[in-house]
């Protein structure tokens, strides 16, 4: 017997019923409301060349990728990402679109990631790109169809974490390090990691921005954490940054999302393309990132096409961890009849079959030749109603809840 032919590969699984049905549900509730806003669907190949995903702005190192190579020796990789392909889209397929350009997709990826991490090597994203708009009312847009895309099914209790990119790129270009280094701190300050963050910077010596780089994780909290930030950082740039993100979170306010508002200084996101507001949105009681996004400014240029740009996307599974985990999605019902089709009947059941389907009736084929075997299934299955299709036409059988086991 082959030794893995009855399991998974690390970081997948098998999806089976209420979860198949959650995770559909939650992507035609998401598909609706991006559609509502204007935006139109895309969906890129499942493996690219691996040239899509080899540049520094991509944040992905070759180990974390599933590569292959096609019958030619290009190499290929399973797609880590869903902004990246995107941004190639727009920069050549629709190179003669007007923008904005709106897109959404719904489609898979596959990066392996950090076993410990409590993400998945295989995962499910719903999200929107919003190409060729900068400014304000971009990032507003989307922000709040983000906050819209939670609120479409059904979480209401989420906050969205809110920061910038660009503070931690302008602090640390300022360092007199390589960028091996500057990776390390990044991800220091991402996972909230201070010992090894302060061990990392105390080798940099003292400086203006080594002290506001250690600072970066604790500026976390109510907008007033923007008025601690306006005392510690003196750069232009960063001080730029955060009086745009008071002004956005005041506006975000204004339209009644004033209480799912955080502010997250250290917010930095490991996909480098981010270039301005970034943000992301946990459920409570769970520490699982159900959607993030921000924008990247740069990364349709690097595909032959510069234009500002932003969107985000929602990690579908964990969303549906999130409601099965609190008993808030309804198992699918059964059908509502089983049909039988007696000796000489089967074509006849098959039929009717047919007939209830196109009146949107849900129905099931019984493939037992017996009746009390058919009313047993029916009984065990929980569906109500059994109809069999004899030479007296249709007769039916109420199986009664009360005998449901």
């Amino acid at each position: 017997m082959n030794k893995y032919a009855n399991i998974t590969p690390d970081g997948t699984r098998d999806l089976l019923f209420g979860e198949c049905a959650l995770r559909s549900s939650l992507q035609e509730k998401l598909s609706a409301l991006f559609e509502s806003r204007g935006y139109s669907r895309v969906l890129t190949p499942a493996f690219e060349f691996f040239d899509v995903f080899n540049r520094k702005s991509s944040g992905f190192a070759a180990e974390n990728l599933y590569m292959m190579t096609d019958s030619s020796g290009r190499m290929l990789v399973m797609r880590p990402d869903s902004t990246l392909p995107i941004a190639r889209v727009a920069a050549t397929r629709l190179r003669d679109e007007k923008t904005p350009i709106r897109l959404f997709y719904n489609q898979r990826v596959f990066k392996r990631a950090d076993p410990f991490s409590g993400r998945r090597n295989e995962s499910t994203q719903s999200g929107i790109e919003l190409l060729g708009a900068g400014g304000e009312k971009a990032d507003l847009e989307v922000i709040v169809t983000a906050a819209d895309a939670l609120a479409a099914c059904g979480v209401t209790d989420y906050t969205l974490e809110i920061g910038h990119a660009g503070i931690f790129q302008s602090l640390a270009k300022a360092l007199d390090t390589d960028e091996e280094t500057r990776a390390e701190i990044r991800e220091h300050i991402e996972t909230k990691n201070l010992t090894a963050l302060n061990e990392r910077l105390a080798a940099l010596g003292d400086s203006e921005a080594v002290r506001a780089l250690a600072a970066l994780p604790r500026l976390f909290g109510s907008t007033r954490v923007l008025e601690e930030a306006e005392k510690i950082f003196s750069g232009r740039e960063e001080r730029h940054a955060v009086k745009y993100l008071g002004t956005l979170a005041g506006k975000l306010a204004a339209i009644g999302l004033g209480d799912k508002i955080q502010i997250d200084l250290g917010l930095v996101h490991r996909n480098h393309y981010y270039t301005g507001v970034v943000f992301r949105g946990f459920v409570e009681g769970s520490g699982l990132t159900v959607v993030s996004g921000g924008r990247y400014d740069k990364l349709a240029g690097e595909f032959g096409r510069p234009m500002p740009s932003t969107g985000f996307g929602v990690e579908i599974d964990s969303l549906s961890e999130v409601l099965l985990a609190r008993n808030s999605a309804a198992a699918p019902p059964p059908p509502a009849v089983l049909v039988f089709g007696r000796e000489g009947f089967e074509t006849f059941a098959l039929q009717r079959c047919r007939e209830l389907s196109a009146r949107g009736v849900v129905c099931e084929h019984c493939i037992f030749n017996g009746e009390d075997e058919a009313h047993d299934y029916a009984r065990v299955k929980h569906i109500e109603r059994l109809e069999i299709i004899s030479e007296q036409g249709i007769s039916t059988v109420t199986i009664k809840k009360e005998t449901m086991t």
